[in-house]
């Protein structure tokens, strides 16, 4: 009896460890670099910097799901040419491509200019790639990227990747509303615009969206959105929806004001009824 009751003891042992091993969402490993590189022996004429800091995936429990993950990661952040590479290979290629195509575009109008113009070409470019929620049954990614050609000024964007992680594909709008929620949606993103302008104290509340530099027409559901434990948030770029001088404009939506349209017991359910419950125990 004792020895069967030690044989039983070293089994859960063994299949807590294992189970242990097991990556149960998407394990990333960061990198970084940060590199100035001049157009001429002559440092005055210009110069790219760039700055990179980027989560790479490295681990899944489904090697299929994972590999789909990862090319659309890579995809999105450096181009389809690098998903092929190994993770430590892609910066060194990217930096050196982008440093390539800086030379070859800039190089032929540095020779057109006059003698001691005081024109420099200086480029920048930062990308950043991260995790935001990550849990057993979905995978959410961020890109943030500033690029600077020269000109006024440059451009600074975000875009997100949602994952399925039981098949590595990409979550789309109509995974999560029903059918006809474009236009209810449009309608709930320009509400919660002017909404969140009259909780921002930081800046003049707005009272009529039309009467505003906003492009009304133009606000409507872009896929580009990501998933958290308490809501999804849409994010415009700059001209998107409203001049440069407008930045970005990102639209939180509280679950409980989506469920109208989102699809009953649709893939983030498990999260509404986790926030749910976690508002009901946090009311005295």
């Amino acid at each position: 009896m004792k020895k069967q009751i030690i044989w039983l003891l070293f089994s859960i042992l063994i299949i807590s460890m294992l189970s242990s091993c097991i990556q149960n969402t998407i394990k990333t490993n960061e990198k970084d670099f940060t590199k100035r590189y001049f157009l001429e022996a002559d440092t005055s004429k210009g110069s790219l910097n760039v700055d990179i800091e980027v989560e790479f995936p490295v681990a899944y429990r489904d090697k299929k799901v994972f590999d789909s993950i990862r090319s659309t990661i890579i995809s999105n952040v450096f181009g389809d040419e690098y998903v092929s590479l190994p993770n430590d290979s892609i910066i060194p290629r990217f930096t050196k491509d982008i440093n390539a195509d800086y030379i070859d575009n800039n190089r032929p109008l540095l020779s057109k200019l006059e003698k001691g113009s005081p024109y420099k070409f200086n480029n920048e470019q930062v990308v950043s790639g991260y995790s935001l929620l990550s849990d057993k049954n979905i995978y959410v990614y961020g890109i943030e990227r500033y690029v600077f050609m020269g000109g006024a000024h440059g451009l600074e964007t975000r875009y997100f990747l949602n994952f399925d992680l039981s098949t590595g594909k990409l979550i789309t709008e109509k995974d999560l509303f029903i059918d006809d929620y474009p236009v209810l949606l449009s309608d709930l993103i320009k509400k919660r615009i002017v909404e969140q302008s009259q909780e921002d104290n930081d800046r003049e509340p707005i009272l009529d969206l039309e009467n505003t530099d906003y492009w009304t027409d133009s606000i409507k559901p872009n896929g580009n959105f990501y998933i958290t434990d308490e809501s999804i948030n849409y994010v415009f770029n700059p001209y998107e929806i409203a001049p440069y001088a407008l930045g970005q404009t990102e639209i939180s939506l509280p679950f409980e004001r989506l469920r109208d349209i989102l699809k009953p017991n649709g893939l983030i359910e498990y999260l509404i009824e986790k926030h749910a419950e976690q508002v009901k125990m946090s009311k005295p």
